[in-house]
C-alpha cells in the first residue's frame, strides 16, 4: 500500500510540474482564421472580440432569408410561366392572372438574379468573417495605449553655398 501512495505522489508531482511549466502561447492569426472558417464567429471569440458574433450571424441570417425568399419566388414564377406555355390552366396562379407571359418571365428573371446575388453576398459575408478574424489576429498584440504620441512640426533648412532653401514637415512618433 505504501508503494502505491508513493507512486501516486510521484505521478501527481510529475503532472504538476508539466502544467506549471506551460508557457503562454503566442496569439496565432492562422488559428483565428481556421476557427472562423470552421465556425463563423469562433475566430472572433479567440481574438476576444465576441461582440462581433451577433453582427456576423445577423448578416448571415438576413442573407439566408433573402436567398430562400428569392429562390421560392423564382421557382413559383418559373412554374407559372411553364404552365402558361404548356396551356395547363388548372395550375395557374389566380393572383397573377392579369399579368402577361413576358411579365411573369421578367419576374422569374428578377427573382433568380436576386437569388444569385444573395448567394454572392452570403459568400462575401463568410469571407469577411474569416478576413476579420485574420486581421485582428495579426493586430491582437498591437499597442494602442495612451503612451503613444505623434507630433507634427514644420522645419526649415537654410541654404548653403550651392543649395536652395529646404522647407518641410517633420513627423515624430514617440513611444513613452
Amino acid at each position: 500500500m505504501k508503494k502505491y501512495i508513493i507512486f501516486l505522489l510521484c505521478l501527481c508531482f510529475c503532472f504538476s510540474c508539466l502544467f506549471a511549466q506551460t508557457k503562454p502561447k503566442a496569439h496565432s492569426a492562422k488559428k483565428a482564421s481556421y476557427l472562423s472558417a470552421f465556425l463563423p464567429g469562433a475566430g472572433q471569440v479567440y481574438n476576444k472580440q465576441a461582440w462581433k458574433i451577433p453582427i456576423i450571424y445577423a448578416g448571415a441570417g438576413a442573407v439566408t432569408y433573402f436567398a430562400i425568399t428569392n429562390y421560392q419566388n423564382s421557382i413559383k414564377f418559373k412554374t407559372e410561366y411553364y404552365n402558361r406555355i404548356e396551356g395547363n390552366t388548372a395550375n395557374l396562379l389566380t393572383d397573377y392572372a392579369k399579368y402577361s407571359d413576358e411579365s411573369i418571365l421578367s419576374l422569374y428573371d428578377a427573382y433568380n438574379k436576386n437569388f444569385q446575388l444573395s448567394l454572392v453576398i452570403g459568400a462575401a459575408v463568410y469571407l469577411l468573417n474569416i478576413i476579420d478574424a485574420m486581421v485582428y489576429g495579426h493586430l491582437y498584440e498591437f499597442n494602442i495605449d495612451d503612451n503613444l504620441s505623434a507630433r507634427i512640426s514644420p522645419f526649415y533648412l537654410p541654404a548653403t553655398n550651392f543649395t536652395t532653401h529646404n522647407f518641410g514637415i517633420n513627423l515624430s512618433i514617440q513611444i513613452k
